[in-house]
C-alpha cells in the first residue's frame, strides 16, 4: 500500500502581456523576494555562497536560492502579491525584478532545477506579469495557484490548481485550467493539455534488488515524476521509467520506497518490500 501525503506552497504570475503603450522599454530594477521560511539546507548563491536567513532578500538579476535534499523555502513577493514554495533539490533564479514606465510590474525567475509552488493574487494592471522560464519553455499566469517541475532530463511540467496557466514554447501556447498539465522538453512544442493524476498511481513491471544493486521499471502518468533514493528519474512521454542503480550501505527500511509526484508538490510514496 502506499502512503500519500501533499506537500502544500504557493507562488503565481501573469498572462503574456500584449505590446504597446511603451512596455518594451526597459524596466527600472525594482522589487524582491524575501525568505520567510526555511528547512534543512538552504543556500542563497551569493558571492560567496551562504546559508539562506528569515528576512533575507533576492534583490538582483542573478540573485538565486538553492534547497539540498529534505530541504524547502518560503518565499514572499513585495506588496504582498504571493508567495513561492520551493521544494526540495530546487534551484530558483532572479532573471527579471522590475517596473516598466506604465507602472506594471515584470518578474521572471528562472527555474534551473527543481520544484516550486505559485500563487498570486490577481495584479493591478493589467499589463504586469510573473513568468517563470527553463530551458524548456516559459509558464505564466494571472491570480492562481499552480506548480511547475523540472527533470534531470530537462523536461518541465505546468500544472493549474485554480485560475488559468498559459504554457508556451517554439510559437505555441497552451492555455491550463484547474486540473490539468502540460509537459514542455527543450525544443519541442508543448503537448496538448492532459488532465492531472491526483492518485499518483504508480505500476511496476519489474523489480530486482541483491547486495549489488537494484533494478526497477514501471510507469506512471506521463506529467509525474518518480524518484528512487533521493534520485530523480527520466520519465519518457508515455510515463514509462527503467533504472539500475547501485546499492548503498547501510539502508533501512525507508531507503526501498519508490515517490511518485507530481507538479502541484503531491506526492505518494510505495514500498518496494511489498512487491
Amino acid at each position: 500500500m502506499g502512503r500519500r501525503s501533499f506537500v502544500l506552497g504557493f507562488i503565481g504570475a501573469s498572462l503574456l502581456t500584449p505590446i504597446g503603450h511603451g512596455l518594451l522599454a526597459q524596466p527600472q530594477s525594482i522589487g524582491w523576494l524575501e525568505v520567510r521560511h526555511t528547512k534543512g539546507n538552504v543556500i542563497l548563491t551569493t558571492s560567496p555562497p551562504r546559508v539562506a536567513r528569515v528576512g533575507d532578500r533576492l534583490s538582483k538579476v542573478g540573485d538565486a536560492l538553492r534547497t539540498g535534499p529534505n530541504s524547502s523555502a518560503i518565499l514572499k513577493f513585495d506588496q504582498k502579491i504571493g508567495t513561492v514554495n520551493v521544494a526540495e533539490n530546487t534551484s530558483l533564479r532572479i532573471r527579471r525584478l522590475g517596473r516598466l514606465r506604465s507602472g506594471a510590474r515584470v518578474t521572471t525567475l528562472d527555474l534551473d532545477q527543481g520544484q516550486v509552488r505559485l500563487n498570486v493574487r490577481k495584479f493591478n494592471n493589467p499589463y504586469s506579469r510573473l513568468e517563470i522560464k527553463s530551458p524548456a519553455g516559459v509558464a505564466a499566469v494571472r491570480g492562481t495557484d499552480y506548480g511547475i517541475s523540472l527533470g534531470p532530463d530537462g523536461r518541465m511540467v505546468v500544472a493549474t490548481e485554480s485560475g488559468l496557466v498559459t504554457a508556451a514554447a517554439f510559437g505555441k501556447t497552451v492555455y491550463l485550467e484547474p486540473d490539468f498539465g502540460s509537459r514542455l522538453r527543450p525544443n519541442e512544442l508543448p503537448s496538448d493539455p492532459q488532465p492531472l493524476d491526483r492518485e499518483l498511481w504508480l505500476k511496476l513491471k519489474n523489480t530486482e534488488i541483491n547486495d549489488r544493486q537494484i533494478y526497477i521499471s514501471g510507469s506512471i502518468h506521463p506529467l509525474n515524476s518518480v524518484t528512487v533514493f533521493g534520485m530523480d528519474l527520466p520519465v519518457d512521454d508515455d510515463g514509462q521509467f527503467e533504472v539500475s542503480l547501485p546499492m548503498r550501505t547501510p539502508l533501512s527500511l525507508f531507503d526501498f520506497e519508490v515517490e511518485v509526484r507530481n507538479a502541484l508538490g503531491e506526492n505518494r510514496s510505495y514500498s518496494l518490500i511489498t512487491w
